[in-house]
């Protein structure tokens, strides 16, 4: 391959453009046999490479070689006429500019005169296949000079926009035998058309004048927020230049916001339909008959409005976190009850997909970024749309109540007990001898009861914090809401279990405490009458502290999949607990599974089982002879199993958390009276007086 020449061993000139052609020579004078290859840039896109190796007399005659030097490039269908063409040429294999290039070839001026809205149609033949905003396509043919292109100019609204050439090679329309199929033209339109008015987009013919028989097109506004509305709003926006018109943007795009968040909240809250049906009520609410129903008839919305329930916590919920499963039966129930749900999440207002995919998967709407900036915002722009706002924790009542009642209307504010916190906290206290935590106790104490005394409801799974709260608070309107707890469908047979198991969420102190005293003070007592007992531990957010005490007869596991399994695997399961409060959603889960849990009276606390299903110790003495007992007892396995998982039938299920929960939102009043079994009397007298 012959190397490339020097840029100073080539000479040349480019000596003609025109709209069809560029024409000119080129020569190599190290080696001039070999001719040389150029490139035509239009504007500085290539239009294609061409040889300079025809003959030309005049090139011969001066001695320019044997004068096979020059070039002809032709361009199919010309270039267009309604633009400024730069052409330049060079040598495709360095770039050396031929002498003469740039030539500059000037847009055709265009008689306007001549063009009008009321064009006449065209002798010549042509489709507009496309017209939107942003494009404009389609062919003309004139089957009279079939291998003209036709030069076309574009009117909007009777303003010349655009001069397009029809010279683009289309298969279709060569094989349609329209002419060679060089007939197409595709024309961008810069910026765009604004979607805010009406266009009339004809097209004509730059020679005669004459209209294409498809056209006019006529585009009309846009009556949404399309992309073309879209594209014009960031145009404008990013035009801007000084401060002022910067802050006039923003004071008008903040407002406009608002204004379009608060339609959406509207709409969802049906904030019109509950205007409407309230006056209505104060109108006939006490009237029936005839009237009032052709009254009602003649109403534009349905007077059949489904209550709505807001519910309120500080994170979303996750699958497995016994938390996240007491609240999800409860907005499960809320729902069974008829109320459509909304949920917020005061701390994740930007949640994950798969948090709102759990929600929706049981027909609730999450309020959520970018729609809610705040529980506030829920709030205020849904204003009175909730009969029912839920409010999950002291400290959600704390921060929200003011507002829900200035929001809410006649909504009824429930607040709903997880665990009372400062119970927790004077018990961990005692336990690990930290008095610190005893003025901590006092100050969440004093919270969660002025909690329980402005809330309208309070709900709690808890029959021993239900007495507790009522006794602390006088006339507060409490009631048990337990959590429907699934029954495992086949409890595995005793006689292919093996070991004793510890599950739950590690993250929280109480739950550390007890997996430490088990494997540190209990098991080492069970491992000195029978040392082939295994020990599983399985839970979430497992602690280093706690993973560092795996051993060969310990097992620790933070999968999903050991936690589901370990129920099926071990003998019974082990709940002790120092420290803590609330109902113990492991406790209610070993139950489900029909295998037994040997617990300490904390973890046996408010559930209310019966005396005769208790595997109760006190200490790591009476704990390690409850789990050598209860582990060697195969003899009615299967009929404990069976009792266990009554149990949780009969007190854990759907129906019986929507009948409480409804008698909670009307206000009825349980008994105080605490179930057997618990030791309750004497756990009360000891919180209060810590």
């Amino acid at each position: 391959m012959t190397a490339p020449s020097e840029p100073g061993s080539c000479r040349g000139k480019l000596d003609v453009v025109q709209r069809d052609s560029v024409e000119g020579w080129a020569q190599d004078e190290t080696d001039p046999a070999v001719p040389v290859t150029l490139r035509v840039f239009d504007n500085g896109v290539p239009l294609g490479d061409v040889v300079a190796h025809q003959h030309r007399p005049d090139l011969e005659a001066a001695g320019i070689g044997d004068g096979r030097h020059a070039f002809v490039m032709h361009v199919p269908g010309g270039l267009a006429p309604d633009i400024r063409h730069l052409i330049e040429v060079r040598r495709a294999s360095d770039g050396w500019v031929l002498p003469g290039s740039p030539a500059v070839l000037e847009a055709s001026p265009l008689d306007l005169a001549r063009f009008s809205r009321q064009a006449p149609a065209a002798p010549w033949r042509g489709i507009v296949e496309t017209a939107t905003r942003a494009r404009l396509s389609g062919w003309a043919w004139d089957p009279r000079t079939p291998d003209v292109p036709l030069a076309l100019v574009v009117l909007d609204n009777g303003e010349l926009i655009a001069r397009v050439l029809a010279n683009g090679y289309r298969k279709d329309l060569a094989e349609a035998g329209i002419g060679d199929g060089r007939h197409a033209f595709s024309l961008h339109i810069p910026g765009g058309l604004s979607p805010l008015t009406r266009h009339v987009i004809q097209v004509l013919g730059e020679a005669d004048g004459r209209e294409m028989p498809t056209s006019p097109v006529v585009i009309e506004p846009s009556t949404a927020f399309d992309p073309a509305l879209e594209h014009t709003v960031r145009s404008a926006i990013s035009a801007l230049v000084t401060p002022a018109d910067s802050e006039r943007v923003l004071a008008f795009l903040a407002a406009t916001t608002e204004q379009v968040l608060q339609q959406r909240a509207a709409v969802t809250a049906g904030l019109e339909a509950r205007l409407i049906h309230r006056q209505f009520e104060r109108r006939w609410g006490g009237e029936s008959g005839p009237e009032r129903a052709a009254a009602a008839a003649a109403l534009p919305v349905d007077l059949e409005l489904a209550p709505r329930a807001l519910v309120v916590d500080e994170r979303m919920p996750s699958p497995g976190d016994g938390d996240a499963t007491a609240l999800m039966s409860h907005v499960s129930a809320l729902a069974s009850l008829g109320f459509a749900v909304s949920f917020v999440a005061a701390e994740e207002l930007w949640p994950s997909q798969e948090a709102v995919a759990l929600l929706a998967a049981v027909g609730v709407e999450c309020c959520q970024a970018p729609y809610y900036a705040s529980v506030e915002e829920v709030l205020r722009r849904q204003h009175g749309g909730f009969e029912v706002i839920y409010l999950r924790g002291a400290g959600s009542v704390a921060r929200y109540l003011a507002l829900a009642r200035h929001h809410g209307g006649r909504a009824r504010i429930v607040y709903a007990v997880g665990e009372l916190t400062h119970l927790r906290l004077a018990r961990q206290a005692k336990v690990e001898g930290r008095p610190e935590l005893l003025g901590q106790s006092r100050r969440v104490r004093f919270a969660e009861c002025s909690a329980t005394g402005a809330a309208d409801v309070v709900i709690t799974p808890s029959s021993v914090e239900a007495a507790l709260l009522r006794q602390a608070v006088r006339g507060a309107n409490v009631h048990v809401v337990p959590w429907a707890v699934p029954l495992r469908a086949s409890p595995a047979p005793w006689a292919g279990r093996e070991g004793i198991g510890f599950t739950g969420n590690l993250s929280h102190p109480s739950t550390v405490d007890a997996a430490h005293f088990l494997i540190t003070e209990i098991m080492p007592r069970v491992w000195k009458v029978n040392p082939d007992i295994l020990c599983r531990v399985s839970g979430s957010r497992i602690p280093r502290e706690i993973r560092q005490l795996s051993a060969p007869r310990v097992s620790v596991s933070d999968s999903a999949a050991d936690r589901d399994a370990l129920f099926d695997r071990v003998r019974l399961t082990v709940a002790p607990l120092r420290h803590g409060a609330g109902v113990k959603a492991q406790v209610l889960e070993s139950f489900a599974a029909g295998v037994p849990c040997v617990m300490s009276p904390l973890a046996a606390e408010g559930i209310g089982l019966p005396t005769a299903e208790s595997f109760i110790g006190r200490d790591a003495e009476t704990l390690a002879a409850q789990i050598l007992r209860v582990y060697e007892a195969g003899d009615g396995a299967e009929a404990r199993s069976q009792a266990l998982q009554s149990f949780i039938a009969a007190g854990y299920n759907r129906d019986v958390v929507s009948d409480r929960l409804r008698a909670a939102l009307e206000g009825q009043r349980t008994a105080a009276g605490l179930s057997p079994g618990t030791g309750s009397e004497a756990l009360i007298g000891a919180t209060v007086e810590s």
